[in-house]
């Protein structure tokens, strides 16, 4: 079975966990930083959507707008 979504979350133990959809138990982290590491890993080699979770946050619309300015 092929992967689609890999996950970074956070377990019930308090560590960081990447889990994939395919059935694959979930690997566990010491850091944010590392799992999203190996989630980003994961979700470039199966061409999967990367999904990371955080603390007690709401699920929120990605905001891709930027209020930079050009300088010339």
């Amino acid at each position: 079975m092929s992967v689609s979504t890999v996950q970074v979350t956070i377990s019930n133990a308090g560590r960081w966990a990447v889990e994939a959809d395919d059935g694959r138990e979930p690997v566990t982290y010491p850091s944010r930083a590392a799992a999203v590491a190996a989630g980003v890993h994961l979700a470039v080699a199966e061409d999967a959507v990367l999904m990371i979770h955080g603390v007690s946050e709401e699920p929120s619309a990605i905001d891709f707008s930027c209020d930079a300015k050009l300088v010339d």
